[in-house]
Formats: C-alpha cells, sequence, structure tokens
C-alpha cells in the first residue's frame, strides 16, 4: 500500500505565553491525509490558520502537538532544506531580489546541486508560460504575475513532488491571477504534483477540484459549508451594479 504524501495527526500549533498573557492557540487537533498526486484546499476566513498549517507541512513551523508525516516518515528525522525542496512553498507576495530572472532562479541553499544550466532555465520558465528571454530582464520590471510564475519556476528547478501555495493569487489582478491558475493546473497534469493550497479564489478551487477542508479559528470545521462560504467570497469579489 502507497503511503500518502502528507498525513497529519492531532496536529497543534501554539505560540509561547507574553508575560501576562495566554499562549496564542493557531491550530488544534488538525489530521487529515493528502494522496499522491491529490490536491487539497484549505478555505476558512483570514486568521483561521491555513497559511499556519501550510507552513508546519515543510518545517517553517514546528507543531506544538501532533505528527505530520511526509510519505510515511516523520518530517522531524528530514532534513528541512531536503523536505523544503520536495515540497516547496509559494507564497502570497512573490519574493525576488534584485537582478535579473536568472539570478533569481540561481539563488539556491548552500550545497545544492543539479542542473541550473541556461537551457534548463529556459525549460522551467517555459513551463510557468514565459519565454527564455525573460532570463535578461530586470526582475523588478516584471509583473505581479510574471514575478508569481517565477517563484513557482524557482520552486519548481529543485523538482519538488508538492507544491504548497498560499494564497498564490490574492495580491494579483483578475488577468493575472487567471494565468496563475492556468499554471498552476498546467504543472499538476504535466508532471503528477500534489497540490496543497490556502486559497479565497473560488475560481481556483472549482478547476483544481480534489479535496476540500473548512478551517475555522485554527480547527478542522464540518459542521459548515465550504461552498457557502465559498459563494460569500464570490459575491464580496463580485462589482457593485
Amino acid at each position: 500500500m502507497t503511503e500518502p504524501v502528507f498525513a497529519v495527526e492531532h496536529l497543534s500549533l501554539a505560540y509561547p505565553a507574553r508575560r501576562g498573557q495566554p499562549a496564542a492557540r493557531i491550530l488544534h487537533d488538525v489530521s487529515f491525509r493528502v494522496e499522491r498526486g491529490q490536491a487539497l484546499t484549505l478555505v476558512g476566513p483570514s486568521g483561521s490558520g491555513k497559511s499556519s498549517l501550510l507552513r508546519c507541512l515543510n518545517r517553517l513551523e514546528e507543531p506544538s502537538g501532533g505528527v505530520v508525516r511526509f510519505e510515511g516518515r516523520d518530517i522531524c528525522s528530514l532534513d528541512p532544506r531536503r523536505l523544503r525542496r520536495e515540497a516547496a512553498m509559494v507564497t502570497q507576495a512573490p519574493v525576488l531580489f534584485d537582478g535579473t530572472v536568472r539570478d533569481n532562479l540561481l539563488l539556491r541553499p548552500a550545497g545544492i546541486g543539479g542542473d541550473f544550466s541556461d537551457a534548463r532555465l529556459g525549460r522551467t520558465l517555459a513551463e510557468v508560460g514565459l519565454d527564455a528571454r525573460a532570463l535578461e530582464r530586470d526582475a523588478a520590471t516584471l509583473s505581479g504575475g510574471e514575478k508569481q510564475r517565477v517563484t513557482i519556476a524557482r520552486a519548481l528547478l529543485g523538482d519538488p513532488r508538492v507544491l504548497l501555495l498560499d494564497e498564490p493569487t490574492s495580491a494579483l489582478d483578475p488577468p493575472n491571477a487567471a494565468l496563475v491558475v492556468e499554471t498552476v493546473l498546467r504543472l499538476r497534469e504535466a508532471r503528477g504534483l500534489t497540490i496543497v493550497v490556502s486559497t479565497h479564489q473560488p475560481e481556483l478551487v472549482r478547476r483544481l477540484g480534489g479535496e476540500l477542508m473548512f478551517l475555522v479559528e485554527g480547527e478542522v470545521r464540518t459542521d459548515q459549508r465550504p461552498d457557502a462560504f465559498l459563494a460569500g467570497e464570490r459575491s464580496a469579489r463580485e462589482p457593485a451594479a
């Protein structure tokens, strides 16, 4: 029997108490499984713990309790650098540094090898819908959608098996958001990637498919309808008549 990509059991996350204040509970008793090639979408109000949960999956946050297993192994036994290549995070606001697109794609932790030739960089840009000529562009001149796709390309250079996407379209205008959605869908199909994404965008939820998990105040809620929440999000985003 194949192990799930992620098996999360009774996960909790709390930040230590400050003087005179109680500990800040972020996540409580969260359990779920993500099978190979599956998509899991996290939805819920702002502040419900979606981003923190994603960060717990590749040890950007260390849980206070419970267990996270990646392909059957407790992630506490894994090298965080290796785990973050296998389960690559793409954040809400794309982070690019001064220099060209090539400079940004070549950034990687010390000791990480692999093929980072211009040919490979160009092929990876093509996977996210960008021309290889973009390697020479100053990263500061890119649009928001182009920056987000460059950050996805940078994650792909580590040959991940999982993409962890934290609100990947929330900072983008509708045309650029649509391009990023198309990129994610294309990559999932072409690479067989497992996708775990937090989003408020109903269109991404609808097109990505897979499982839907609703978080409220750090807990998984099964007594509320995620589709009703997303319908409210859609209405809130529609322009007034």
